[in-house]
């Protein structure tokens, strides 16, 4: 049996979901934003399903496909590029968001809320891009 067609749909919805609430957070001025405890943990949460989101949908078409066995959610990434579904690039900022999902899940207490902002303005779009990437070949 292939790929789910619905089930990636699906998660693509949780991304766009997530993304669409992120981007009103990066809409706030930084020193607002990050002084706000209430938004930053709303951030942080969006920020784990979106990454979460693309780490299901990769393992749900490395698993149909047969084309490996991720050892890690970063892994996942590579593997999807070295089978030329998501470009070098892509794989590169994708891994970089699952080091930081893992930061954020297990080590919350080192994560630089400065990056959180940085992260709203300039790598929300990698998001946009995977959405691309998979749909292209998927769906």
């Amino acid at each position: 049996m292939g790929v789910d067609k619905e089930r990636i749909v699906s998660l693509i919805g949780e991304i766009e979901k997530s993304l669409s609430v992120l981007k009103e957070y990066g809409q706030k001025e930084k020193e607002l934003l990050v002084a706000d405890l209430k938004s930053l943990g709303s951030v942080k949460y969006y920020l784990i399903v979106a990454v979460e989101a693309c780490i299901d949908i990769s393992n749900h078409i490395i698993a149909k496909e047969h084309i490996g066995v991720p050892e890690s959610y970063s892994d996942c990434f590579k593997i999807l590029r070295d089978r030329g579904i998501i470009s070098k690039e892509l794989s590169k900022k994708l891994i970089n968001m699952a080091k930081f999902r893992n930061l954020l899940v297990h080590l919350y207490w080192k994560v630089n809320d400065e990056k959180i902002y940085e992260i709203l303005q300039y790598e929300l779009v990698d998001f946009d891009e995977f959405i691309e990437q998979i749909a292209r070949r998927y769906l």
